[in-house]
Order: structure tokens, then sequence, then C-alpha cells
């Protein structure tokens, strides 16, 4: 009777389980949508704050938002940018519910090929301060309108931290990747190197597109509920065990496996918190979690420590002509790669996109650049999936006993910017 009773629960779970999947993949959308008739704060901005005299107007014709800039060449990087203010800071709007953005903007200018810099900023204490707007953290994608059918919809995992922003501030190695949990400001800019003449912004509407419930916290609960379900079972099975029996050893029996069970449950979900989903490792919280760890236990044992950052050249491109499916084949192939060249002791992280972290300790700064240019050897040389052509630069800094680690991180940085201005496909050093 039991096994009858545990197959009508089984079978029922099943189809409750892929009825809940069914309606999270095609129902439970979430649509945050931005547009002139949005009662929002959003203004124009232009650098005549920074000496310039570019003069930017924002303008409301049939249900758009028109930027009209008269660009200047009087200060070294003229800009205007739209501007919208979705909250005062320190509030802002949980953007990381989403999982994409649909920008629907057009540019017209003197230029031949054009630039937006869409900027995505957010407030947390940790590195924000409420007195400097600055401190809001970047976060962008810059792209050319016409290259792509409008609406152009991307990943909000595509978007990386702007490195610029990232030199000029001290942020926590726990807080350096995207955050969208409390953005308070959009801006839509014009692109680094502009002509002098008139611009033109347009934007229809940007959307924000995602779940009410995000597909990992779907995905645990459809797991807790099993996980539930079953304990309860259990939890019966138990009791009619001791009601017949009266026997206290199969109630201990079925407690040890519910414990179990919990045990198990937890480590996945420990693990899911600490690791990239795509390829398997390290994110920037594991890192730090391990980092602290090794500190912890070896101190200044770990000393000289040296970080290199691995950036693949030309990802982008790879996307667009191969399919985003095929970028991340790439990323867990490279992954795979380094780790299995890797000393056993070293660290290695995604940070964001196409960025990889490798903390070597006990490595000095000599070793590592062997180390990495070894590593740029193999992935250039490596035969890829539909023939894919990957190189990568690094860049690499040394740190010492004592030193901050964000400045550590800082000189890779510094080192990676440098192999991509010389060429790429290479290796920098940058030094204290």
């Amino acid at each position: 009777m039991k096994t009858q009773y545990l197959h009508r629960l089984l079978i029922g779970l099943i189809i409750a389980t892929a009825l809940a999947l069914l309606w999270h993949r095609y129902g439970m959308n979430s649509v945050l949508r931005i547009d002139a008739k949005s009662p929002l704060l959003m203004e124009a901005i232009d650098d005549r704050d920074n000496g310039g005299q570019t003069r930017s107007v924002l303008k409301r014709e049939n249900g758009k938002l028109l930027l009209e800039c008269d660009v200047s060449v009087a200060y070294q990087w003229p800009y205007c940018e739209l501007a919208i203010k979705l909250k005062q800071p320190p509030d802002g709007v949980n953007l990381s519910k989403y999982d994409t953005v649909r920008l629907a903007i057009s540019y017209e200018g003197p230029e031949t090929q054009h630039q937006v810099r869409f900027f995505v900023r957010n407030f947390n204490p940790a590195y924000a301060n409420l007195k400097d707007p600055t401190t809001l953290k970047v976060q962008e994608l810059v792209y050319d309108p016409g290259l792509y059918a409008q609406p152009l919809e991307i990943d909000l995992s595509r978007f990386t931290v702007a490195s610029w922003w990232t030199n000029n501030h001290k942020v926590p190695i726990e807080h350096l990747g995207t955050d969208f949990s409390n953005v308070s400001v959009l801006e839509i800019s014009t692109g680094g190197t502009l002509v002098a003449g008139p611009h033109r912004i347009t934007m229809d509407y940007i959307e924000f597109h995602g779940k009410l419930i995000s597909p990992a916290a779907f995905r645990l609960g459809i797991i807790a509920s099993w996980v539930i379900v079953m304990i309860a079972y259990l939890l019966a099975d138990a009791a009619l065990a001791h009601r017949a029996l009266m026997a206290s050893s199969r109630q201990q029996a079925s407690l040890k496996r519910i414990n179990e069970a919990l045990r198990v449950q937890t480590q996945i979900f420990a693990k899911l918190a600490r690791h990239d989903t795509l390829t398997g490792m390290l994110n920037p919280k594991g890192l730090g979690d391990e980092l602290f760890e090794l500190a912890k236990k070896q101190s200044d044992l770990i000393f000289p420590m040296s970080l290199i950052f691995i950036d693949i050249d030309h990802f982008k491109q790879i996307n667009d002509q191969y399919s985003h499916s095929a970028g991340d084949q790439v990323l867990k192939n490279l992954a795979n790669l380094v780790k299995d060249h890797i000393q056993n002791d070293d660290l290695l992280a995604r940070w964001g996109g196409e960025e990889f972290l490798l903390v070597c300790p006990l490595t000095a700064v000599q070793a590592a650049a062997e180390m990495a240019e070894h590593l740029r050897q193999l992935i250039s040389s490596r035969t890829w999936p539909n023939g894919i052509r990957v190189t990568c630069s690094l860049g690499i800094s040394e740190l010492t006993a004592g030193e901050d680690l964000g400045e550590g991180i800082k000189r890779a940085i510094a080192a990676l910017h440098a192999a991509k201005e010389n060429g790429r496909d290479r290796v920098e050093v940058e030094h204290a």
C-alpha cells in the first residue's frame, strides 16, 4: 500500500514540477518600461560644467525623447547625455530581478560610425558617497545603434563595470563585479570621440525584462518543494512505522535519512552561491572567501602573491559572428584550459564578462609572467570549436605582505589595459 502511495506522490510531483516549469518559462513575466510618458526626472547634461561649450536640450516629440546636442570641441572630451533619475540615492530600483534590457535608441551625427554609451549607475554605501554622485558604480554598454535591429535586446550579464570608474575609486573586492540591486540613475551618452556639429539621440523606450521570480530562485524553490514533500513523506512513514512496530530504531533511521538530505542540499546551495554558473569557476565572492580562509590559515606565508588578469580579445566579435552560445562555450573551454595548467594552490575566478582573475600565492612576478606567457601560447595555439580564433591579453602585478589587495588589482588592470593598447595577445607587467 505504501509503495502505491509513493508512486502516486512521485507522479503528482513530476506533473506539478512540469507545469510549474512551463508556467515560469512562458508566463510570470515582469517588464519595466521607461519612455517619454514615464513620470521620472529626465534632464539633458553636457560638458559646460567642465568648461566646455557643448549645448544640449531635451525634447519630447511623438512620444519619443530627443536629446539634441550642438557639440563643440572646446573641452578635451566633449559629451552630452540624457540622465533618467529613477530614485534619489540612497534609494534605488532593484533591477537584478531582470535578465535582459531592450534599447530602442537611434543616433544621428556627423561621424561615419556612431557610438552610444548606456550607463546603469548603482548606489551601495560600501563604495558610494551621497555627497559625490560620481561614486555611483558605473556599469556600461557601448555599441553602435546602426549595426543592430531595433530594439537591441541584450543580457544584463553582458554589462561590465567601467574600468575607469574602478580605477578612480577604492572598491572592496566583493563589490568589484556588476550590481543592479539599487539603481538610481540611467544615462544615455554620446561616444568617447565626437566631431563638432549637431548630434541627436532619439529614445523610443527602454524596457527591462525578467521573471517575477528569478530562474535561480525558482529552481531552488522547486528543489525545496521536493525536499519538503519528501521530508513530509519520510516523517509520515516514520510515524506509521513507529505506531505499527513500536520500535524507536526505525524512527531514528528515518531521521538520519532526513538530516542527510538536508546536509546535501545545504552543500549544493553553498556551492551555487560561490561559483560562476557558466564556467564552474569561483565568482568574485567565492574568490574573496577563499583568499580570506587562505590568509587566516597561512598569513604572511602566502606572499609574494601575483595577480594575473586574463581578458579574451575581441570577445564581442565572437558573440556577434558565432552566437552567444558559441561565446559561452569559449568561456567554459578557456576556464578549463587555464585550470588544467596552473598550480593546485592557485585560485581562478571569473571576474565578469570575458575577464578572469588568477591569484597565485607564493609566486613572484617573474614566475607569474612566465606562467602567463605559457597560458597565452596555449590559448592562441589551441584548436577551438567552429574554427574560432581565440587570443587573450594578460596583465600582471605582484602583491606584497601588508599591501592593500585593491591596489594590486588596480595595477593588474592597468597592465591588462597596456596589453590591449600594445596590440593584444600579449603579456604586460605593472610594477609597484
